[in-house]
């Protein structure tokens, strides 16, 4: 399930992500995400991932495409959890975008929000 979280305003798209994962929860989030962008250009993303328990592979392809289109399009990235995996994912996405992007486990959650927000 991915939750578009009541923090999100302006240029900053904040969600959790969490359970299960389909295209069903990217047909929702891709065009907030796109619609942001097309009203501020830049955008920021803060993404807490808590508990994932599988991920389509599907909405994972859509993701991949939606990212290599966009990459320019974020201009800071935070990402919260406490899964290793998340780190790596994190740690494999720098090279294929011009945002900042930086992890944050979730006893660090306070200062992801300081950081998202400078």
């Amino acid at each position: 399930m991915i939750q578009l979280l009541e923090e999100s305003k302006d240029d900053l798209v904040a969600f959790r992500i969490s359970g299960q994962i389909d295209k069903n929860d990217y047909d929702v989030m891709l065009p907030v995400l796109q619609e942001r962008i097309k009203q501020h250009g830049k955008i920021k993303v803060y993404a807490e991932v808590w508990e994932v328990e599988d991920i389509s592979i599907r909405a994972l392809w859509d993701e991949i495409k939606f990212d290599f289109k966009h990459a320019s399009d974020f201009s800071r990235v935070a990402i919260v959890g406490d899964q290793k995996w998340v780190d790596w994912l994190t740690l494999a996405a720098k090279p294929f975008t011009t945002a900042d992007i930086k992890y944050f486990e979730f006893k660090h959650r306070d200062q992801a929000w300081i950081w998202i927000h400078e």
